[in-house]
C-alpha cells in the first residue's frame, strides 16, 4: 500500500505559524503540493519561504463564512487530497468570570470556523482523502468553558462529517498546551510561569513545541483506517488535576 504524500494537493488553513507551519514543513519534505492559507498575506509569504518546496499561498478569514465559501469555490470536487484546519482562538475562565466577547469568539472561531471548512471544503476532497480538524484536550470546563465546549463540538462535527462525506475520512487532532506563537500576546514572564506550573504537573514533564505535535497530523493523513476519531495529545494531562 502506497502511503506516500508526494504530489498530493494538501490545503492547510492557519499554517503561517505554530503547529500549522511545523506540519507544512514535514509535508514539504514528503514532496506534497501545499496550499497554505491564513488571514495575513505577509505572514504567508514568510512562511512559504521558510517551508520551501511547492507552496501556493491564499488568504482566508475563518471567522467569515463567505470567505471560506469563496476560498473553496476555486476548486473542483475531487481536486483536493487533504484539508487540515489549524485556525481557532481559545479563552480561559469559567461561566461566571469569562469575558463574553472573548468566549463567543472562541466558539465562533474554533467550532463555527471549522464547521464552514467542513461544509464548503469537505465536498472538494477526493474519495479516500481526508479532512482533519484541530481541537483541544486537557482543560476542565471551569478553566476554559467556551474552549471546552468548542472542542467537544469539533469532535462531534468530525463524527457527523465522517458519515456525510464518506468515504472521505474526518478526524481531529487535539493538543493541550503547546509552546507556540498563539501565546505571544501574553506577558513573557506570566507565560513562563504558567508553562512551568503546568509542565510540573504533567507526567511527561514538559510543554510541547509545535514540532512535537506535527507528526501526528501526518499519521492521520496516512492511516487509511482512521476515521471519526479525536486524538488527544496532552502529555497525560487527564491523569492529573491541573489548576
Amino acid at each position: 500500500m502506497n502511503l506516500s504524500l508526494a504530489n498530493q494537493n494538501i490545503v492547510l488553513i492557519g499554517a503561517s505559524s505554530g503547529i500549522g507551519l511545523a506540519v507544512a514543513k514535514l509535508l514539504a519534505e514528503q514532496n506534497a503540493k501545499l496550499i497554505i492559507a491564513s488571514r495575513t498575506q505577509a505572514k504567508l509569504e514568510a512562511a512559504a519561504q521558510e517551508i520551501g518546496g511547492e507552496v501556493t499561498i491564499r488568504t482566508i478569514n475563518t471567522l467569515d463564512e463567505a470567505s471560506i465559501k469563496t476560498f473553496f469555490e476555486a476548486y473542483q470536487p475531487g481536486e483536493i487530497d487533504h484539508v487540515i484546519n489549524f485556525a481557532g482562538d481559545s479563552m480561559g475562565g469559567g461561566v461566571l468570570d469569562a469575558d463574553l466577547a472573548v468566549a463567543r469568539n472562541a466558539v465562533e472561531s474554533k467550532f463555527w470556523g471549522q464547521f464552514y471548512v467542513g461544509r464548503y471544503g469537505g465536498v472538494k476532497i477526493r474519495p479516500g482523502g481526508s479532512l482533519t480538524f484541530t481541537g483541544g484536550s486537557g482543560p476542565r470546563p471551569h478553566q476554559a468553558i467556551a474552549t471546552d465546549v468548542a472542542n467537544a463540538g469539533v469532535s462531534l462535527l468530525a463524527e457527523s462529517l465522517a458519515k456525510e462525506l464518506a468515504p472521505v475520512r474526518v478526524n481531529v487532532v487535539a493538543p493541550y498546551y503547546v509552546d507556540s506563537p498563539m501565546w505571544s500576546g501574553m506577558d513573557s514572564e506570566v507565560r513562563k510561569a504558567l508553562f512551568e506550573r503546568v509542565a510540573s504537573q504533567l507526567p511527561v514533564g514538559f510543554i510541547a513545541k509545535p514540532e512535537a505535535i506535527a507528526p501526528s497530523y501526518l499519521y492521520v493523513l496516512q492511516t487509511q483506517y482512521l476515521n471519526a476519531t479525536t486524538i488527544p495529545l496532552n502529555g497525560g494531562a487527564l491523569l492529573q488535576t491541573i489548576e
